[in-house]
């Protein structure tokens, strides 16, 4: 109620208001006022009327859009607009003015908008009629009244089956005239149409408004009582016409078409009657008929494809103008054969008349479709004295097709057989009823052609250069290999020489008496770009064009070079080694690791059986695997296990040796997980049919093919696995995969591994110095994959790092690189063993290593990073003793103590302390104490553990250096039962003041709030439990030197008055 004051104590309700006193006047009252409704609007007592809540006055309307809008002070205004003439009804008796429609409606609509309507403009009611007189009266509020005035049943008319009711013209009509005035006609008055009768019984009967129906029967014999077909209509006047004794007489006598419906309408070629269409409207045009009554046939429905197709029977396709086009497509699978032959007679008929009848009387007497059969016809008029002009003598010649042998030669049997009465008979037949006449003397002659088997060599046509074998005509399958031989006369039978090629279409021409006119007539200068270079060489591109010349090789060839070599996924071409020549290790010249790039790997196997060598089955898998993933060679390695096929001697094809069963196992290498797993996804959805497509392809472009009756190629795919990923990683020795980090990447120790007990390494150390021209970190690699390759141990087991120095050039070398490019390299290595025993092996395996085969591995290894050997590599190796982990010698001892003499080689056994060592009397030991205080619930033994573990862990002591005491005491009663209060006081001891010193400083630095998270982790580890909200006080102490005889001895005294205070405040704080 924003402006205005509650009127009642009903403060909450929104509608219990009235206007306000203005809130800006400046009176005593109002200013109270103002001060009460700024309480009132501050509490929230009222709200903001809006616009859909106010009802706008006479004339106007609300501003569409606005309901949601606050009305404010002045709703009318905020909220309405003038409405329009056009907007308001006229009450009755009055009409809308002319020409106001966009005039505003003011405060009276009625009077603005509005005019009395006259009698005139008024419908009277039913039963009633205009007034006399009145048409130009006002209307009123009553028009009925003012206007109207009853009307008579004299001035009724009565429905056509009814009469008027004459004691009534003088009443009023009422609101039923025809009820009033009107009453019904009876049957007696009624006359049947022609093929009716009057029903006996009917004649009071009402005639309603079928008198036919009502009154009369329909006669049975007369066309009346027939039912004209769909399609058709009842003959004008035809209803008292005898319709007949059958229904097809009374459709004859009764019925005609209807020239409207789809009867009447012919269907074009290629289509057909709409089925139940007879009696739909067929339109005004032949376009609206032939859509509203025809279909289009369809292929299925096409039966006259010759015998060499078949038909599209997909019942979708339109048959159209053409069918036979349209419907009809080869069928590879049928080769007709002809049936062919003349036939001479004489006959009063046209050429085309005996043309017809010839092809008509063939389809007949041999049941094949007249698509089948060609007839050709040449007529002469016969001259002979005393005959008709018109009398001609037709020499036919046909050819009939049959689908296969078997039936050709039954066809030619018949005709064979038929005589030459039977063949007058039949062709005087269909003579005449192609409109010709039969002759007195027809005189057929019947000729036939042999039939040829289409599948001997008989009907096989030699491909040019080859002529058919002696005596082969029957041979049977034909084939180019059984029925042909080379023609030793044309040009297919002689070799061109180098540099030039066969000429195009020569094959079957005649090469000539001699070798020089063979040369001429069969070849022709062969270019460059049809030459093929040989391996490790490329096409010149500028001499495509030339000839080849005596020499292609020389002519159109040039040596491969890194710019033209493709480096593996992983590494990139050397920028400066571009323009080097291919030798036979070109990844190592002209490729460098691209450290940007880690390749990984999809793998697989894929067995198939082939006619093919392991060499063809494993370059067919190779090529058809880059084709297929659309990767280079020379990512894809392939290698080809393979076992003869026991199979039987028929299955051997001539030519191609065995049948092998081949085993498959590859490797196909992506740059980045995306592209892998793409690659993977390609060959697992790669099917069957498709696999052995390809790779029959790519077998017979090797030599080779799949067997026929069972190649059956099976694919097995490996999981894609990320190479940057833990599932791929190698933990060095002593550790071991976590569980459950298969997929974490990227791969790192920590990430990937943690600690194996049962593995304790032994390392193998040493140094190494050598020559070479190559840089610091080419030298790391091979020192670290030689060392991996001669003791057979995994890389990540193998750490080297190499200090460098550039070698000055000796002057009496004379032909020496350039001195910046020779290092001598110092290499600092150790690699790991699993145990002592591995170790000493690998030991041995180095002591024992002669110069020479160091320098030969080392160059090997050189070379594979990118290097290069030199002249003096001068290889020399020192070896540091291996140390058992087990012996005295791997142990060590407390600070203050040192190991027993001749003790070195002692097994530790289990107090290693008491077995190995001996209290050092020089030494000098220096105490760190401290003193922590946590509540926790769990032993005083488990809690010691838990907070050795923590100070060694944080201190990086050894355990057996810190000593530490716990003491236990219940806690307050309302803390929970199992709880105690854990005093702990340490002592961690160092050999030296520096180490005591940062070791008290990483103490100190270590404040008790980030203390208490590390403490409580050990102490769960330790099977301690410790609260949700775990604080810790602790105190360390400066460090104390003392002598190694008195580093064990316990002090006894008391708190000072300062640290008891301290105690006191802790324990307050750690309970409040």
């Amino acid at each position: 109620c924003r402006a205005a004051i509650p009127i009642n104590s009903d403060w909450l309700k929104p509608n219990c208001c009235r206007a306000a006193i203005p809130i800006n006047s400046d009176t005593k009252a109002r200013r109270t006022m103002r001060t009460l409704l700024s309480l009132v609007l501050g509490m929230g007592l009222c709200e903001a009327a809006l616009c859909k809540e106010h009802s706008c006055a006479a004339g106007t309307k609300q501003i569409a859009g606005k309901e949601d809008t606050d009305q404010g002070n002045d709703a009318a205004a905020t909220c309405c607009e003038a409405a329009k003439c056009s907007e308001h009804t006229c009450a009755t008796g009055t009409k809308p003015k002319d020409g106001v429609s966009d005039t505003d409606q003011t405060a009276d609509p009625a009077a603005v908008c509005c005019v009395a309507a006259k009698c005139s403009e008024h419908t009277c009611a039913t039963g009633t009629k205009l007034k006399d007189g009145v048409s130009d009266t006002d209307q009123t509020a009553d028009p009925a009244a003012v206007c109207c005035v009853a009307a008579k049943c004299s001035e009724f008319t009565c429905a056509v089956h009814t009469t008027a009711i004459t004691a009534n013209a003088d009443e009023d009509q009422t609101d039923a005239p025809q009820t009033k005035c009107c009453e019904d006609k009876k049957c007696q008055d009624y006359s049947c149409p022609t093929g009716y009768g009057a029903t006996t019984g009917q004649e009071q009967a009402a005639q309603t408004t079928d008198p036919t129906t009502a009154c009369c029967t329909v006669d049975a014999t007369k066309c009346a009582s027939h039912s004209c077909a769909a399609g058709t209509k009842a003959k004008d006047a035809s209803a008292g016409t005898d319709k007949g004794a059958t229904d097809a007489e009374a459709a004859t006598n009764c019925c005609e078409v209807d020239a409207t419906k789809c009867a009447s309408h012919s269907c074009a070629a290629g289509t057909k009657a709409k089925d139940n269409s007879a009696g739909t409207d067929k339109g005004a045009t032949d376009a609206e008929a032939a859509t509203n009554c025809c279909d289009a046939l369809t292929c299925a429905e096409y039966e006259d494809c010759k015998v060499t197709e078949k038909t599209i029977d997909d019942g979708s396709t339109a048959q159209g103008s053409t069918p036979a086009t349209t419907c009809c497509q080869v069928d590879s699978t049928v080769t007709a054969v002809a049936v062919e032959g003349t036939a001479i007679f004489v006959a009063d008929a046209t050429m085309e008349q005996a043309r017809t009848a010839v092809h008509m009387m063939l389809a007949e007497l041999l049941s094949v479709k007249t698509v089948d059969i060609t007839v050709t016809v040449n007529s002469a008029a016969k001259t002979t004295r005393a005959r008709r002009l018109d009398v001609f003598t037709h020499t036919a010649t046909f050819a009939v097709h049959f689908a296969d042998f078997t039936k050709a030669t039954a066809g030619h049997t018949a005709l064979t057989d038929l005589t030459k009465d039977a063949a007058e008979t039949s062709l005087k037949t269909q003579l005449v009823a192609a409109g010709g006449k039969d002759s007195e003397d027809p005189t057929w002659t019947l000729t036939l052609q042999a039939v040829v088997d289409p599948d001997s060599c008989a009907a096989f046509n030699c491909a040019a250069g080859y002529t058919m074998k002696d005596g082969e005509g029957a041979t049977k399958p034909a084939t180019a290999e059984a029925c042909c031989v080379v023609d030793d006369t044309k040009c297919l039978s002689h070799n061109c020489a180098v540099g030039t090629k066969a000429k195009a279409e020569a094959a079957g021409t005649d090469k000539g008496a001699t070798d020089a006119e063979a040369a001429t007539n069969c070849c022709e200068a062969a270019k460059c770009s049809e030459h093929t270079c040989a391996a490790g060489t490329k096409a010149i591109t500028s001499k495509a064009g030339e000839d080849q010349t005596a020499d292609p090789a020389a002519n159109c060839c040039e040596a491969l070079k890194c710019v033209d070599y493709m480096c593996a996924v992983g590494s990139k071409a050397k920028t400066s080694e571009a323009d080097k020549e291919l030798d036979s290790n070109p990844a190592a010249l002209c490729c460098e690791d691209d450290p940007a790039v880690t390749p990984v790997p999809v793998t697989g196997a894929a067995t198939f059986v082939a006619h093919a060598t392991t060499e063809q089955a494993q370059s067919a898998v190779h090529e058809m695997l880059a084709a297929l993933l659309s990767v280079n060679t020379v990512d894809v390695t392939v290698t080809v296990a393979s076992e003869e096929k026991m199979a039987a001697a028929a299955r051997r094809l001539n030519g191609h040796g065995g049948v092998f069963t081949h085993t498959a196992t590859f490797s196909v290498h992506f740059a980045d997980k995306a592209k892998a797993s793409a690659g993977h996804q390609a060959l697992t959805d790669l099917t069957k049919t498709d696999a052995e497509a390809a790779l029959d392809t790519q077998l017979k472009a090797a030599g080779g093919h799949l067997d026929e009756t069972d190649g059956a190629w099976s694919l097995t795919m490996e999981a894609l696995v990320d190479e940057n990923s833990c599932e791929v990683f190698q933990c060095p020795l002593g550790q071991k995969m976590k569980n459950g980090v298969g997929a974490t990447a990227p791969s790192t120790v920590a990430a990937c591994c943690e600690n194996d007990p049962a593995v304790t390494p032994v390392a193998v150390e040493g140094t190494a110095s050598f020559v070479a021209m190559a840089t610091t970190a080419q030298a790391q690699t091979a020192v670290a994959a030689m060392l991996a390759e001669l003791l057979t141990a995994k890389a990540v087991d193998v750490t080297v790092t190499v200090a460098s120095e550039a070698k000055a050039a000796t002057p009496a070398a004379g032909t020496r690189r350039l001195a910046d490019e020779v290092f001598t390299h110092n290499a600092t290595f150790a690699v790991h063993f699993a145990d002592f025993t591995k170790a000493t092996a690998g030991h041995k395996t180095l002591t024992d290593l002669v110069k020479a085969d160091a320098e030969t591995s080392l160059k090997k290894h050189l070379l594979a990073a990118g290097g290069k050997d030199s002249e003096d590599p001068m290889w020399a190796v020192t070896l540091m003793a291996v140390v058992d982990p087990a012996s005295c010698a791997a142990f060590t001892c407390p600070v203050g103590q040192k190991v027993k003499d001749a003790e070195a080689a002692t097994a530790q056994g289990s107090t290693p302390a008491t077995t190995c060592c001996e209290a050092d009397t020089t030494a000098t030991v220096v105490e760190v104490k401290g003193t922590m205080t946590f509540t926790a619930t769990g032993t005083e033994a488990n809690v010691q553990t838990a907070v050795q573990s923590m100070l060694s862990t944080s201190l990086g002591v050894p355990a057996h250096d810190i000593t530490v005491t716990v003491t236990a005491a219940d806690v307050p009663a309302a803390r929970r039962l199992a709880e105690q209060q854990f005093s702990v006081e340490y002592t961690v001891k160092y050999a030296t003041s520096e180490a005591a010193t940062a070791g008290h400083k990483t103490l100190t630095d270590l404040t008790p709030e980030a203390a208490a998270p590390v403490l409580k982790t050990a102490l769960e580890e330790a099977g301690v439990t410790v609260p949700e909200e775990f604080t810790v006080v602790k105190e360390e102490q400066e460090p104390v030197e003392t002598s190694s005889t008195t580093a064990g001895a316990t002090v006894s005294g008391s708190c000072e008055t300062g640290v008891a205070a301290a105690a006191v405040v802790a324990l307050l704080a750690l309970h409040l």
